[in-house]
């Protein structure tokens, strides 16, 4: 079973499956399987053509999904924020952090 995603730029992308996911974060499987449902983290299937439908415990996510399971499930823990406001307060970190990436580039230049 392949353990990296190729990812734009031809750069391998290191993988866990979600159940890896759970345990490194502390969190319930069906919690990571909710953040896959509705968009916070994305899962690949491991294998690229499966016959059956695969367990969602099978499922691969780049292992940088950590830090968004850690966020939602800190957001909702500390914040009592449920998972779909915790979806777009992560994309509006998403977008801040693109934001400061380009405004320092733009200083650079």
């Amino acid at each position: 079973m392949k353990n990296t995603f190729p990812a734009p730029g031809s750069r391998e992308v290191a993988v866990l499956g979600l159940h890896e996911v759970a345990l490194r974060c502390g969190v319930e499987l069906r919690f990571v399987e909710q953040l896959v449902e509705i968009g916070i983290i994305h899962a690949h299937s491991a294998d690229p053509e499966p016959a059956d439908p695969e367990p969602a415990a099978e499922r691969r996510v780049p292992s940088e999904s950590t830090l968004r399971v850690h966020r939602a499930a800190r957001l909702q823990r500390d914040l009592g924020v449920n998972l779909e406001g915790a979806a777009v307060i992560l994309e509006l970190l998403d977008q801040i952090e693109s934001l400061e990436h380009e405004l320092r580039s733009l200083r650079r230049a």
